[in-house]
């Protein structure tokens, strides 16, 4: 039309879903969201109940249970994803580099 800018969106998806990774997320997801919640409850039940306060070695140790497999859960979900941020904006990079040296190749 005239006046406009018009934009192809050529993004694709690669997604890849293995019975590794459903695994994965079953195990995962409770994991961490089990973490989450069980240091909320520790920390507000702290301020209010004297009997956890009493008790919370026994807290504490299952928290630190909880804590190192859901640290590794968290730091392989973010280090992913760098990496697919890091492959999108390679292949942008030569998807660009490509466009500009067939537009010098025009010129010349």
């Amino acid at each position: 039309m005239y006046g406009e800018i018009m934009m192809k969106n050529e993004t694709t998806w690669a997604v890849r879903i293995t019975l590794n990774s459903i695994f994965v997320a079953i195990i995962s997801f409770p994991l961490v969201f089990g973490f989450l919640i069980l240091s909320y409850k520790l920390i507000t039940q702290a301020f209010i109940d004297p009997e956890v306060r009493d008790n919370i070695e026994s807290y504490l140790a299952v928290l630190g249970i909880l804590s190192g497999p859901s640290y590794m859960v968290i730091s392989r979900f973010f280090d992913r994803w760098n990496i697919e941020q890091d492959e999108y904006i390679e292949s942008q990079r030569l998807n660009h580099k490509t466009a500009d040296d067939i537009n010098r190749r025009k010129l010349n």
